[in-house]
């Protein structure tokens, strides 16, 4: 997910595309870790806004001059998340123009938060997933529905992230983790996230579904793993591993 906000931008090149390629398996903590651009952070006063009780719109592309931040003109919203040129799709056989609802193999996404403003600070453990898109990737223009009792960051600011896993029919064993510097604007709760547990896998019992805040999936690295299923058993930002579509309204 492309933003100015995020760590490894690399402002100057407008058709920087490194940022929308997947972490291979069994990369290192330190090269799949906010994907190895940590020490590369955002411009000064760039931030993820995240309306509390709001939605925040992200753009997802597999190359930034497809976005608000490439040279070409923004495309009209609707065009596919791959190209935003309508033509080829990312990592699903399902076919080009079909409404996001009647897709098979689109797995769905997460936005995720912690709680401090020093990136070197931050555990894996640490982010909690606030929204899921059950759609995403399939368009460019992607919306994630931000629970409305978010509490305000600390000064300087929160972190967060975006994930993906994509199907394991449709392409290789694949993980995404992109980090942003954010903020929470709009805020009026005052009950911290409480700590975010690992997502159980529930697709048929529900009562094997993690309750409350739940952490990103971190899957087939070389380090850090929280989820430890095989190559062929992806897990999802999805309903399958207790995610709502939207926002997290059960965090607390």
């Amino acid at each position: 997910m492309w933003h100015p906000a995020m760590y490894g931008f690399e402002p100057e090149d407008l058709q920087y595309s490194r940022a929308s390629q997947p972490i291979a398996p069994g990369s290192s903590f330190n090269t799949w870790w906010f994907r190895g651009d940590i020490n590369k952070p955002p411009a000064e006063g760039q931030f993820l806004e995240l309306p509390a009780g709001g939605v925040f719109t992200g753009q997802i592309s597999n190359n930034k001059v497809f976005t608000d931040w490439g040279k070409k003109p923004k495309p009209d919203i609707g065009k596919m998340a791959s190209s935003a040129e309508g033509v080829g799709l990312l990592h699903t056989r399902d076919m080009p123009g079909i409404p996001p609802e009647q897709t098979k193999e689109v797995m769905g996404c997460g936005l995720g938060i912690a709680y401090e403003s020093d990136v070197h600070k931050i555990q894996p453990e640490d982010f909690a997933i606030i929204s899921t898109n059950r759609y995403c990737p399939w368009y460019r223009d992607v919306d994630f529905a931000i629970p409305k009792d978010l509490p305000a960051c600390p000064p300087g600011g929160c972190h967060c992230m975006w994930g993906w896993i994509h199907n394991e029919r449709g392409g290789g064993q694949e993980m995404y983790f992109t980090g942003y510097r954010c903020n929470v604007t709009g805020a009026t709760g005052v009950i911290p996230i409480p700590k975010p547990a690992i997502a159980r896998k529930c697709p048929y019992d529900k009562n094997n579904c993690t309750i409350g805040a739940k952490q990103p999936h971190y899957w087939l690295m070389g380090e850090r793993n929280n989820n430890h299923q095989g190559y062929s058993d992806a897990p999802f930002y999805n309903e399958a591993y207790g995610f709502a579509h939207g926002a997290q309204n059960d965090l607390w």
